[in-house]
C-alpha cells in the first residue's frame, strides 16, 4: 500500500471497529462485585465550538488509561457529559448573532461549518445541541471507550436537582457565605467573570495595589505601588504626558488618576464624583509631596507608565526600580539624589541603579525582566535600613524600629501606617491584564457586595482539602507542590450570575449557579445517570432526601421511598451502584485547570463526602501545539480534530498527540511526525502480512534473545503505563520492538538460518496488545487477521517476570554489538579498501574477577586505594593493570555492569556465540582467542575484562 492508501485503510478499519464495538456494548460497564473496579474520568466539554487536535490529548490520554486497566482485569467505567452552564455558550451565540467577522469566518473556513447552521448558531441551545453532536462524533471517531448511556448536559433538570443537593449541603456546612469580596467582572453584564467566561479561558488574578497620597496644588496623586516599603526612597512622580487624566473625588478627597482608573474604580467606590479633566503633560509643571518624607518632589514625564494599571500614577525610586532608573538617566535627570532604602549583602545599596547601569538594557522588555530580578532578589533577602531619618519629625519614633526588617515584614507595616493615617489606601487590579470577557469586553475588579460565595478559605474546608491532597496521587508527582500552592491562597469564589445557563441558586433563585462551581463533583452523578433515564424518573422525585440517601447513605429508605414515589428496589439499586463505583479512580484534565475546576474538584469532594469516597488521584497533561507553535485564531493553525482524523486516521493521531513529550509537557503535533508514525504502522501490517512466508526454526540464542526482549518491553512497558508515561510505553512499543524484530531476522541470517514462525506470531500478538490501548483499531484488526475471533479490547495485558536468564542474553547481545561498534570504528579509521578477517583478544579469565571487585567498590562509593589493598599486586605491572581495571569500571555503563556483577561469565565463551552475527554485521569474518595468542612482538595491544584487544587484518 501507498502511504494514502494506508491511510485511507486505517480510517475505514476505525470506522468498522467502533461500530463493532458499539454493537457488542463492550464499554458499556456495570457493577461487578468479583471483579475490581477501575473509574475514570475527564473534564466534560463546553458544546460552543467543535473540537480541534489541542482537545484531542486529555481525552486521548485518559482514554488509553482507560483502555490499559480494562486491559489489566479491572471493570472500568469511562463515561462522558456536556457543559452547557454559565457563560461561554450564550457569549459565543451573542458573537454570531452580532456577525463577528473573524469568529464566522473560523467557523466557516478552519470547521466547514455550512453557512444555513451558522445563521442558526445564534440561538444559545441550537449551538450547544449542535456542537455537542459534533463534539460526540470526534470522540466516537478517535475512539474513546466511553459508556454513552450516562450521558447528560448540566441543564438537564435532573442534574439541576443534583445542584440543588449539593448546594444546600455547602451552605448547610458553612461553605457558602453572603459577602463583599473583590471579582473579575464584566462592566458590560454586570456578572462576575471567572476562567471560563474570557477569551482564551484566561482566569482572572486579583492583586492589591497600595496608593500613596502624594499631595500637591491641584489635588492628590494616589501613586499605585506593589512596594510600599519603598516609599522612602521616591524621590519623584512619574504620569504619562500623552494620556488624560481624570479630575475626581473619592472619599472627600480631589485626586488625579488617568480615565481608565477612573472609569475601574467606579466598580471598587460608590462615592466616585467626576470634578475635570487634565493633560499628563500638564501635571508636570507641577510638584508633589512626598506623604512620609514631607518632601517637595517633582511630577515628571514618562511614557512607560501605563494608564491602563492600577491609577496611571507611579512613584519613582530610582535606587530600586530599574525603570525609575533608566528614565531619569534618560532624561538626563540622574543627577537627583538617588535614596536607598533596603540593602541586600554582597549587591550594595543601590541595586537596580546597579544593574541597569551593568546591563545597559536596550528596551522595555529589559528593563521588565531587570525589574523582576531586582523585587526578586530585595524581596527574598532585603533589609531595611535605618529610615528614621528621611520621614517627617512626628513620624521618626515609629520608623526607628524599621532597620533590619525584612521586606515583607517592611510592606506590611508601612501599609498599616499609610492606611491608618489616611495617606493612603488599597485598591484592587486584574494582575494579569488584559483579560477579556467572552463578549469582548476587558475585565475589572469589582468590590461584589451581598454576592454568594464558596468560602473556599474557610480554615476548617481548607484543611479538609489539605488533607484530601495528602492523600491522592498526582500525575505528574512534581504537580503536587501546584495543588498545595493553589490550597493555600484560594479564598472566598463567586458562585452564582444573573447571566447564562444553568441552575437556580436554590435559596435566592435570580442567581444562576455558575460553571466553575457546579462542575466540581458531578463525577458522582454519572454513577446513576442512566438508571434516572432507565426508571424515568422524574426530578421531581429526585429531592434533597433521595440525594442524601443516594450519596451518603442517610436517611430512612422507607420515608424516601414513600415520599418520592420511587420503589426502595430501584433506590438500592442506585446506592449500591453508586457505592460499587465511587471513589473516582483518577481524574484527567490539562495542567491549566490546576487552579481552579481541579482545586474545586478536590475541595467539593472534602466538602460533602467521607473519607473514603475522596478521588484517588489527578492526572494532569500539558498543551499541543501545531509545528512547534501555540495554536490561535491570528496565526490561523487551528486544526479541526475530526480533519486531522481524516487526513491521518485515528490511530496515528491518537499516538502523536500522547508520545512526543512527558505527561506535564507540551506536544508538538507536527505533520512530519504523525506521517512518521503512520509509516511504522504500515511497515509492521506489511510485516505481519507476511507471517506465513516464516517457517523456521531460528538459531536458539537469538529465539532466547527475542523471547527476553520481548519480556523486557513487556516489563517496561508495565511500569511505564502504571505512571501514565505514554512516551516511553511508545518508544518501546513502536521503535524499539521494531528494531529487535529486524535484529532477529539478521541473527538468524547470520547463523544461516530462518527465522522461527511460530515464535514470530507469539511475539506479534504480545506486540498488538501492548499497542491496544494506543491504536486500538489497528490492533483489532490485526488480532482479528491473526485469526481471533474476541475483542482485543477485552484481551489481558501481557505479563512477563523478571528472570535473570532473559537479561542475561540481553547483556551478551549488547556486548556482540559494543565489540561490532568498536571493530568498525578502527575498520573505518584504519583502512580504506576492505579488510581480510577481525581477530578478538580476550584478557586473561582471572582479570574478570578483579574486575568485578572494582564495580563492587566503586558502587559502595569505594576508591582505587581499596582495590589495591584487597588485591595487593606484587609488582608496578601488576599495579598498573588493576588501575586500568578500575578506570575502565569508572567508565562501564548500568548494562556491562550488571553482566559483571549477576554473571560468572567465560569472555571468550560469550564472544564464540556472537562470532557469525558480528562477521555478518561487519561482512568478514571474526575470530576469538586468548590474549597469550596475540603476538605482541607484531601487535603493542594489550586486552582487559571486556575490553578485548581487537586485530584487524
Amino acid at each position: 500500500m501507498s502511504a494514502k492508501e494506508f491511510v485511507d485503510f486505517l480510517t475505514s478499519i476505525a470506522e468498522k471497529w467502533q461500530k463493532e464495538w458499539e454493537k457488542a456494548k463492550i464499554f458499556e460497564a456495570n457493577p461487578d462485585r468479583t471483579r475490581n473496579k477501575f473509574f475514570t474520568t475527564v473534564a466534560f466539554p463546553y458544546p460552543n465550538s467543535p473540537f480541534h487536535l489541542g482537545h484531542g490529548r486529555t481525552y486521548v490520554t485518559c482514554d488509553i488509561y482507560a483502555r490499559y486497566m480494562r486491559m489489566k482485569g479491572y471493570n472500568v467505567l469511562f463515561p462522558m457529559g456536556f457543559h452547557y452552564t454559565g457563560t461561554p455558550i450564550i457569549a459565543m451565540a451573542d458573537d454570531v448573532a452580532k456577525g463577528d467577522k473573524e469568529l464566522i469566518d473560523i467557523f466557516k473556513n478552519i470547521y466547514e461549518i455550512p453557512d444555513n447552521v451558522i445563521s442558526k448558531l445564534a440561538d444559545p441551545l441550537f449551538m450547544a445541541n449542535y456542537f455537542r453532536d459534533e463534539i460526540k462524533k470526534a470522540m466516537k471517531e478517535i475512539g474513546l471507550s466511553i459508556d454513552w448511556r450516562r450521558e447528560f448536559t448540566t441543564i438537564d433538570p435532573e442534574f439541576s436537582s443534583f445542584i440543588v443537593w449539593q448546594f444546600n449541603k455547602l451552605q448547610e456546612k458553612g461553605y457558602i457565605v453572603r459577602d463583599t469580596h473583590p471579582v473579575g467582572w464584566c462592566p458590560v453584564h454586570h456578572i462576575p467573570v471567572g476562567m471560563h467566561d474570557t477569551k482564551g479561558d484566561m482566569e482572572p488574578e486579583i492583586g492589591e495595589f497600595v496608593l500613596i497620597y502624594f499631595n500637591s496644588d491641584l489635588g492628590i496623586l494616589p501613586a499605585a505601588t506593589l512596594r510600599p516599603e519603598t516609599v522612602f526612597g521616591a524621590i519623584g512622580i512619574w504620569v504619562n504626558p500623552d494620556v488624560t487624566y481624570s479630575i475626581i473625588e473619592l472619599d472627600g478627597k480631589k485626586m488625579i488618576v488617568s480615565e481608565r482608573a477612573a472609569f475601574k474604580l467606579t466598580f471598587q467606590f460608590d462615592n466616585i464624583k467626576n470634578l475635570g479633566s487634565i493633560k499628563g503633560s500638564e501635571l508636570t509643571k507641577y510638584k508633589a509631596v512626598n506623604p512620609i518624607t514631607g518632601k517637595e518632589i517633582p511630577i515628571m514625564a514618562a511614557d512607560f507608565v501605563d494608564p491602563n494599571v492600577a491609577t496611571g500614577v507611579v512613584m519613582s525610586v530610582p535606587a530600586h526600580a530599574p525603570f525609575d532608573y533608566y528614565y531619569l538617566k534618560k532624561n538626563k535627570q540622574q543627577d537627583m539624589q538617588i535614596v536607598s532604602v533596603i540593602q541586600v549583602e554582597g549587591q550594595g545599596d543601590t541595586l537596580a541603579k546597579d544593574l541597569v547601569e551593568k546591563t545597559n538594557p536596550k528596551n522595555k522588555d529589559d528593563l521588565q525582566k531587570l525589574t523582576e530580578q531586582v523585587y526578586r532578589i530585595e524581596y527574598n533577602k532585603g533589609k531595611m535600613k535605618d529610615v528614621s531619618s528621611l520621614v517627617k519629625p512626628e513620624f521618626v519614633n515609629y520608623f526607628k524600629s524599621f532597620v533590619g526588617l525584612s521586606v515583607p515584614e517592611a510592606r506590611q507595616k508601612v501599609t498599616e501606617f499609610l492606611i491608618e493615617k489616611g495617606l493612603g489606601r488599597k485598591i484592587y487590579e486584574i494582575m494579569n491584564r488584559p483579560v477579556y470577557c467572552r463578549c469582548g469586553n476587558e475585565v475589572v475588579v469589582k468590590i461584589l457586595k451581598d454576592q454568594w460565595f464558596l468560602d473556599y478559605g474557610n480554615p476548617q474546608w481548607k484543611a479538609l482539602a489539605k488533607k484530601l491532597i495528602s492523600n491522592m496521587k498526582f500525575i505528574p508527582p512534581e504537580t503536587r507542590k501546584d495543588f498545595e500552592f493553589v490550597a493555600d491562597w484560594l479564598q472566598k469564589r463567586a458562585c452564582a450570575r444573573t447571566r447564562g445557563l444553568g441552575t437556580p441558586l436554590p435559596w435566592d433563585k435570580k442567581w444562576i449557579i455558575e460553571s466553575l462551581s457546579d462542575s466540581t463533583i458531578y463525577m458522582a452523578y454519572y454513577t446513576i445517570s442512566h438508571k434516572i433515564r432507565q426508571y424515568q424518573l422524574k426530578p421531581s422525585q429526585l429531592t434533597y432526601d433521595f440525594w442524601n440517601y443516594i450519596m451518603l447513605g442517610i436517611g430512612d429508605i422507607d420515608k424516601i421511598s414513600s415520599e418520592t414515589g420511587i420503589s426502595k428496589e430501584i433506590i438500592r439499586e442506585m446506592r449500591n451502584e453508586f457505592l460499587y463505583w465511587y471513589p473516582l479512580d483518577i481524574r484527567h484534565s490539562g495542567k491549566d485547570l490546576i487552579p481552579n475546576h481541579l482545586s474545586f474538584f478536590i475541595f467539593n469532594h472534602a466538602a460533602i463526602f467521607p473519607e473514603e469516597l475522596w478521588p484517588k488521584a489527578i492526572a494532569v497533561n500539558g498543551f499541543v501545539l501545531y509545528e512547534g507553535k501555540k495554536m490561535s485564531k491570528s496565526l490561523r493553525n487551528i486544526i479541526p480534530l475530526r480533519k486531522a482524523l481524516r487526513i491521518y486516521s485515528p490511530d496515528v493521531v491518537r499516538i502523536a498527540l500522547t508520545s512526543t513529550a512527558d505527561m506535564g509537557s507540551d506536544v508538538n503535533f507536527s505533520d512530519s511526525y504523525a506521517k512518521s508514525v503512520g509509516e511504522i504502522l504500515r511497515r509492521y501490517y506489511e510485516f505481519i502480512k507476511e507471517l506465513p512466508k516464516y517457517d523456521g526454526e531460528g538459531s536458539e540464542f537469538a529465539n532466547k534473545w527475542l523471547k527476553a526482549q520481548v519480556s523486557s518491553i513487556v516489563l517496561s512497558s508495565t511500569k511505564n503505563m502504571d505512571n501514565i508515561d505514554f512516551r516511553s510505553t511508545i518508544n518501546d512499543i513502536l521503535y524499539s520492538f521494531d528494531s529487535y524484530l529486524r535484529e532477529y531476522i539478521d541473527m538468524c541470517k547470520a547463523d544461516g538460518k530462518e527465522p522461527n514462525g511460530k515464535l514470530l506470531r507469539e511475539v506479534i500478538e504480545t506486540w498488538i496488545k501492548l499497542l491496544a490501548p494506543f491504536a486500538p483499531h489497528f490492533a483489532e484488526e490485526i488480532w482479528h487477521e491473526l485469526g481471533h475471533t474476541t475483542f482485543i479490547s477485552l484481551e489481558k495485558w501481557p505479563t512477563a517476570e523478571e528472570s535473570s536468564e532473559d537479561l542475561y542474553y540481553i547483556l551478551i547481545h549488547e556486548y556482540h554489538k559494543r565489540i561490532i561498534e568498536d571493530s568498525q570504528k578502527i575498520i573505518n579509521y584504519y583502512y580504506k579498501g576492505k579488510p581480510s578477517i577481525v581477530k578478538i583478544y580476550v584478557a586473561e579469565q582471572e582479570l574478570m574477577k578483579v574486575l568485578r571487585e572494582a564495580v563492587q567498590i566503586l558502587s559502595n562509593g569505594g576508591t582505587l586505594k581499596q582495590l589495591m589493598e584487597k588485591e595487593r599486586p606484587s609488582d608496578k605491572k601488576l599495579a598498573n593493570i588493576i588501575r586500568k581495571i578500575y578506570e575502565l569500571a569508572v567508565e562501564l555503563d548500568d548494562n556491562m555492569k550488571k553482566l559483571i556483577l549477576g554473571y560468572n561469565i567465560n569472555e571468550i565463551e560469550i564472544l564464540e556465540l556472537g562470532t557469525k552475527y558480528m562477521s555478518y554485521k561487519l561482512g568478514i569474518p571474526v575470530e576469538v582467542y586468548d590474549v597469550s595468542k596475540l603476538d605482541k612482538s607484531k601487535y603493542n595491544k594489550e586486552a582487559l575484562p571486556l575490553k578485548p584487544a581487537i586485530i584487524v587484518e
